[in-house]
């Protein structure tokens, strides 16, 4: 199929990108795409026209752990604190409904990704946006890791655009890795599960962002690695040279849930009391089961081994929930073990 009849400049639509608060701008026409990212199924269903590719930043100064002396708290990690893929969305809304007025697109022409099925960082890495990092995240310089990629496809051809070589399979997986990391090995060192060992490639059986949502026991030494966490984990991104110094911040407070929530809290929630504590955060998801998250605090709370949560993890050790009650007797044993050797 081949394009409309619209003439859009590469120009413009930066311009529109930069006016909604994104930092960067990017574009990557399909029909440059190298074949194992053309080939995907969401992308190959879209046809020919142009991938823009965005990013929004997640930094924000503001302390990590709002704990106090008999309040401990379950950490949240930056790009979950705020819903910044809802806020992203709304953002690229505004830009639709702009090169609808001025260029007569249909709503359905086009279509708005933000984390999607579609391969959103080798799309962005393919457009020239950012490059991959040895922690398999993408690094844009002056935003580090800390920001999310939104996308938007339009079936027309853009003037304008940044020429490069036709990319291939062989170039994307070499040129485009690791290009502001060079012998930097902080990520990889920082891992506390080792998931990193080969730079670029994360195994997902260890990384305790990737298992965060599984609602699977944890082992041992993950439930120990898990330390204070209730969603995400930052260790690879705390120490990268690349997050320091950042002036970038996106000003919204959707879906706000704070760098940190009180661990007590969380645990005296009813299951609908918990799920309201979430709507319209980044982590009322439907691959987020709450479920997966009330293990995640329970573990937190055995972690801080603190006896002023013993009341409140005990509530779930006869729960009916084998998850969650595993995670409630780990964590009252824990907290058991600190409460003996205090009293020795």
């Amino acid at each position: 199929m081949p394009y409309p009849k619209i003439e859009l400049h590469a120009e413009e639509l930066e311009g529109l990108i930069l006016e909604q608060g994104f930092s960067k701008a990017a574009f990557v026409r399909s029909a440059d795409l190298p074949q194992s990212v053309a080939g995907h199924g969401e992308i190959a269903a879209l046809g020919p026209g142009t991938f823009l590719l965005a990013a929004l930043s997640c930094f924000r100064e503001e302390a990590e752990d709002l704990s106090e002396p008999g309040d401990p708290h379950t950490l949240i990690a930056p790009f979950a604190r705020r819903n910044y893929y809802a806020e992203a969305v709304a953002r690229m809304k505004r830009v639709v409904r702009s090169l609808r007025t001025t260029h007569g697109f249909s709503k359905q022409a086009m279509r708005i990704f933000c984390n999607s099925p579609l391969p959103e960082k080798a799309l962005a890495v393919s457009s020239g946006l950012g490059s991959y990092g040895k922690n398999s995240l993408i690094l844009i310089p002056g935003m580090g890791s800390l920001f999310v990629i939104a996308g938007l496809f339009i079936p027309a051809d853009v003037v304008g655009m940044n020429s490069s070589p036709a990319v291939t399979d062989q170039s994307a997986a070499t040129v485009a890795r690791f290009l502001l990391c060079g012998s930097c090995r902080a990520c990889q060192n920082a891992c506390p599960v080792n998931a990193l060992e080969e730079a670029g490639r994360l195994d997902e059986i260890r990384c305790l962002q990737a298992l965060c949502t599984e609602p699977r026991p944890f082992s041992e030494s993950h439930r120990r690695a898990w330390a204070f966490r209730l969603y995400g984990c930052q260790s690879c991104q705390d120490v990268c040279p690349l997050n320091r110094n950042l002036e970038v911040q996106t000003a919204t407070r959707r879906g706000e849930l704070g760098p940190s929530r009180s661990i007590r809290q969380l645990l005296s929630l009813s299951a609908q009391q918990f799920r309201e504590v979430l709507r319209g955060s980044a982590l009322a998801r439907s691959w987020i089961p709450p479920r997966t998250l009330l293990r995640n605090a329970l573990l937190a709370a055995g972690n801080r081994r603190d006896p002023v949560l013993l009341q409140a993890v005990s509530r779930h050790r006869s729960s009916p929930d084998p998850l969650v009650a595993r995670a409630a007797a780990w964590a009252l044993s824990r907290i058991g073990e600190s409460a003996g050797g205090e009293r020795a």
